[in-house]
């Protein structure tokens, strides 16, 4: 007994994991990454918006450019960042993301590198973002 009052903490935490190590073990849904969950966004393409559709978002857009070239042709420029791709999991561009209190849209002129930010954010468990396609781009 007197054993059991000197090390009652060690215990319990060597019961709770434990515990843990068991319904991770036997348990199909607990603590499991869904990568279906993100990837299912993206197959029905709620995650894309066009230029028209970026006002109805609301006034808190985060318009990120992840690309050299300039976002002039669109009209959303109030909270316009430029941010290199290989940049987006710095700190402070993190804050920034999730700071942000309306949707953050990814504007590149190579839609692949919108995508890849997209997944990257949204694995992370970011929401409410969204990529912006181009129209003017896929006319050229």
């Amino acid at each position: 007994m007197n054993f059991l009052k000197q090390y009652w903490l060690i215990l319990a935490i060597f019961i709770l994991v434990t515990l843990l190590v068991l319904i991770r073990t036997f348990s199909q849904k607990n603590f499991r990454y869904d990568a279906v969950k993100w990837a299912e966004l993206s197959a029905m393409g709620t995650n894309i918006v066009t230029e028209d559709q970026i006002p109805s978002h609301g006034d808190e857009i985060l318009l990120i450019n992840l690309g050299h070239d300039t976002a002039d042709n669109i009209r959303v420029q109030d909270k316009t960042m430029k941010m290199n791709p290989e940049s987006i999991l710095e700190k402070s561009n993190l804050t920034l993301i999730r700071k942000n209190k309306g949707p953050v849209v990814l504007y590149s002129a190579d839609n692949s590198v919108s995508a890849r930010i997209w997944m990257i954010l949204s694995e992370m468990g970011i929401k409410n973002i969204y990529i912006l396609q181009d129209d003017h781009l896929n006319n050229e």
